[in-house]
């Protein structure tokens, strides 16, 4: 078993299982995370309430958005395979105070999935068994008993989670295209039309876009994840690229089909009909298969939920490793069992998501505690991916100016930034209602926090700033090879 020795001393199993995935798995927890039928599901709403009738464009532009940001994560991923992501990567690329800043908004953005989704599939089971079988179940009786599930999926190792994945991916895709064919194949409500795609047809205008835009990213969340697994997948610099970019097209395609889809199955002429809808894809289900094939979309949703939270944890719980492995947080968060599992970081994380969510269901109703932790995570994730996109102009052209590419390494990340400078607005203009309201004064203040804590660290602590950016390289399995170090 492999031991670290830090100042404080050395302890065991700060390491994760080395060559556990190819590049299959990477891709398939990246679907999975993004939960392709819990996004439709969920997220077509509040997409629908900005966008209108022309959410598909939201969509779309959403795509190129991840795809330029792909483009990026892959550009480091190829120097650095690491269990960091952005707070790793930014670090090389600002250096310790601004990976240290990046690290603190990453890891409360993807902190946000846990109660989010245990909110979701919480709610959904509970009304799913009362509309079976009749049987009035709390919620959170639900809840707690996934996180039971997800936590010992997680504790069995990213192998076997990959695995799970892989079988909740395929059977929701399966169902959810071929509820795409039949309601295509019966022209939808008015006929194929491409209104979907015309911004005319925004229910608000040009923010209207920008809400649809930022909902839109948000259904993207987690094909990122891949990076995180760069110590876990074999050829990270080779695989992890590949995973990424094939994880966004792919699903993205999927995610452009959908909108598109839901708005030809409700016609133009009945887009208040539309936006006022909360579950669209049930009323569609129900519509183009009958009451007594509906029940299928469910049990599809419910797999994804489920499928979608052991991706995310895993990738939530990985960013959480690192920081505690480098002593950013607790350092009990940085350490494995034998067998590679960040067990620790797994039960913490199980139990934050737990309370954060029982907490949001109480005060705003389960789906409303959805709604809300979606939209920090969104917020989060678009500054992230801004704050990715310029670091990496910085790193290639100090670190590898022979390897720069203007179009590649600053020219595609500007114009991805600058697009995604839209959801921003849409969030802050018009205001939106309570409580997310809230969501830009929250992520706001929990910048402020990370820049007084990385004031007193600075002046405190200094160690902790000097092991920002570890990247573990690729070496023997018994040998530790020197990190790259990143500029103060």
């Amino acid at each position: 078993m492999a031991t670290e020795t830090h100042s404080d001393g050395p302890h065991v199993g700060s390491r994760l299982k080395k060559n556990a995935i190819g590049v299959l798995g990477a891709v398939v927890i990246s679907m999975a995370f993004m939960g392709p039928a819990t996004a439709v599901f969920f997220n077509t709403a509040p997409m629908a309430s900005g966008a209108g009738y022309a959410l598909a464009l939201s969509m779309v532009l959403a795509l190129v958005i991840c795809v330029l940001v792909a483009s990026s994560i892959a550009a480091f991923a190829q120097k650095i395979p690491a269990a960091g992501f952005a707070y790793t990567f930014n670090t090389l690329g600002f250096g310790k105070r601004g990976g240290f800043l990046s690290g603190w908004i990453l890891v409360f953005s993807y902190g946000m999935v846990g109660p989010m989704l245990f909110s979701g599939i919480g709610a959904f089971t509970s009304q799913f068994v009362q509309t079976q079988w009749g049987l009035n179940i709390p919620w959170w009786l639900f809840t707690i008993a996934y996180v039971v599930i997800v936590w010992a999926i997680g504790a069995w190792g990213i192998n076997r989670s990959a695995e799970t994945a892989l079988i909740f991916l395929v059977l929701e895709l399966t169902v959810m295209v071929a509820l795409f064919a039949t309601i295509l194949g019966h022209g939808g409500a008015e006929g194929i039309s491409l209104g979907p795609f015309n911004p005319a047809n925004s229910l608000k205008g040009f923010s209207g876009i920008g809400i649809g835009l930022l909902w839109g990213i948000l259904n993207f969340v987690g094909f990122e994840s891949a990076a995180t697994l760069g110590e876990e997948t074999r050829e990270a610099k080779r695989n992890i690229p590949i995973a990424l970019f094939t994880a966004v097209l792919v699903i993205g395609v999927y995610f452009v089909l959908a909108t598109f889809t839901v708005a030809i199955g409700y016609g133009q002429s009945n887009t208040s009909k539309f936006v006022a809808d909360a579950t669209p894809w049930s009323t569609l289900a129900t519509r183009y298969w009958g009451s007594g094939f509906a029940w299928i979309l469910s049990i599809t949703v419910l797999n994804s939920i489920l499928a979608n939270i052991i991706s995310g944890s895993n990738a939530t719980v990985r960013v959480l490793f690192s920081m505690g492995r480098e002593r950013i947080l607790a350092p009990q968060l940085g350490r494995t069992t034998s067998k590679g599992v960040p067990v620790v970081a797994l039960t913490f994380y199980m139990a934050f998501s737990l309370v954060l969510c029982l907490i949001g269901g109480a005060l705003w109703g389960p789906f409303g505690a959805y709604g809300f932790f979606g939209t920090i995570l969104g917020l989060g994730i678009v500054i992230i991916y801004i704050l990715l996109n310029f670091a990496l102009i910085i790193f290639y052209r100090r670190d590898y100016p022979s390897e720069f590419s203007i179009i590649r390494h600053g020219v595609l990340p500007v114009a991805g930034s600058l697009l995604m400078l839209l959801p921003i607005y849409g969030l802050l203009w018009p205001v939106p209602a309570y409580p997310n309201n809230l969501v830009p004064y929250i992520v706001a203040a929990w910048i402020l926090i990370g820049i007084v804590y990385m004031f007193y660290v600075s002046s405190r602590r200094p160690e902790i700033l000097d092991a920002m950016g570890r990247a573990m390289a690729e070496e023997p399995e018994s040998t530790r090879t020197e990190p790259i170090q990143p500029r103060s």
